[in-house]
């Protein structure tokens, strides 16, 4: 799931990612004149709706390690999950038997990327390595 949950439409695939950003912008920051944090929500939101595919994996990271999962449903959006601000939602099934990977065998680009700012980002270029961390745990 991804916050976020009040910017309604997004579903609709004639949407621009300029649309989605104006959306974003309308909702949730309507007197801000720079259009950077907009622009940032927007980018997470692109890639958990359009650019993440069946099958690809999902990267969880807790303080000791992290948790891997398979996408396997589209984004749908729950109107019922407004308030609590999970609307946005995936499908995922849990590999590692729901356990957590421990950072202490998992490659260093890997973990790199475990740590960035952004709430969604591709690691499709790390595959490897999560098959990797997948089999070590």
């Amino acid at each position: 799931m991804i916050g976020w949950s009040k910017v309604e439409g997004l579903l609709d695939e004639s949407l621009t990612k300029e649309d989605f950003r104006e959306k974003v912008q309308k909702q949730y920051f309507p007197l801000e004149e720079n259009k950077r944090r907009a622009g940032q929500v927007t980018g997470d939101l692109w890639r958990f709706i359009r650019e993440m595919d069946l099958e690809h994996y999902v990267l969880v990271p807790t303080e000791a390690g992290f948790f891997i999962g398979r996408i396997a449903g589209p984004a749908i959006y729950d109107e019922m999950r407004i308030y609590n601000d999970t609307a946005f939602r995936r499908k995922v099934e849990w590999l590692n038997n729901k356990e957590s990977v421990s950072q202490e065998k998992t490659p260093e680009d890997l973990l790199k990327r475990l740590k960035t700012i952004q709430a969604v980002i591709d690691a499709s270029d790390l595959y490897q390595e999560i098959e990797f961390a997948l089999r070590i745990s």
